[in-house]
């Protein structure tokens, strides 16, 4: 006889140190995602320097590829054991959840897919930007030996093609410089977008008393995308930084984070 547990949703997740708990963005997109939905999944923590053989046992194929061609394989992953399907790619997860299971909250409204894809595009790059600003990963300390020299190879491929990227998407430490980038994303927040600077922009008429979201009281995937990043930022950066990170554009970042509370349990 089959238990719950055949049913489930297995989630594949980077291990940090103990107490085990998801830091990197795309995983917390998945797990956000799966919280959200409330879809019953457990947790599968695989240490960094063994997520290749994981995902090639699985026969996932890798969803990136390093500057020099050289595949890159992250996670998450997620198998549906009910219906027997592999997903390695965040986005595609939440594509499937929604497909999958149409029961519950919606991730993505009619028609929205590719301007989501193009948020959590523009999300992705801005962070990725500042990622350097993360100085407290929470890595496991038994692996940090091996996850140096991987980011040693990943990072050396990208600092060698960061010359050639505009001024303004090179990797960057300062917070002047991150609070401003992150004054562009605040617009769409603010239901306003167009030229002027954000803090002189007001909501239109209706969204004067809206929830944190971009549509209102209720989060859509792309308030998960970004969400999944400020959650990293939260983890691996200098407490007192982070309090700044919060506080910026009228606290924006902060609520946030908060009102995904309930969705950010760490389910085993």
């Amino acid at each position: 006889m089959s238990s719950d547990r055949d049913k489930h949703i297995v989630f594949y997740d980077i291990a940090s140190r103990k107490p085990r708990t998801t830091f990197s963005p795309n995983p917390w997109k998945t797990r956000l995602a799966l919280n959200l939905k409330g879809v019953p999944y457990h947790t599968e923590w695989v240490q960094m320097p063994d997520i290749t053989a994981v995902r090639e046992q699985l026969g996932v194929p890798a969803n990136r590829t390093l500057p020099d061609g050289t595949p890159y394989h992250t996670l998450p992953v997620i198998h549906d054991l009910s219906t027997g399907k592999l997903i390695g790619d965040s986005f595609e997860i939440a594509l499937y959840l929604d497909s999958a299971y149409p029961d519950g909250p919606t991730l993505f409204r009619p028609f929205t897919t590719g301007l989501t894809a193009a948020f959590n595009a523009r999300v992705d790059g801005v962070f990725t930007r500042f990622a350097g600003l993360c100085t407290q990963m929470p890595f496991d300390p038994e692996f940090v030996g091996a996850i140096q020299a991987m980011f040693a190879k990943r990072l050396g491929g990208i600092a060698a093609m960061s010359s050639q990227q505009p001024a303004n998407e090179r990797p960057d430490t300062s917070l002047v410089a991150m609070e401003a980038a992150m004054g562009e994303l605040a617009k769409a927040y603010r239901h306003t977008g167009g030229t002027a600077e954000s803090q002189a922009q007001r909501p239109p008429p209706g969204h004067e008393t809206s929830g944190p979201f971009l549509d209102g009281d209720e989060p859509v995937y792309a308030d998960l995308a970004l969400a999944a990043w400020l959650k990293m930022f939260e983890i691996s950066m200098p407490p007192e930084e982070w309090q700044q990170v919060r506080s910026w554009h009228g606290g924006l970042w902060g609520r946030i984070v908060d009102a995904l509370e309930k969705w950010s349990e760490i389910k085993e």
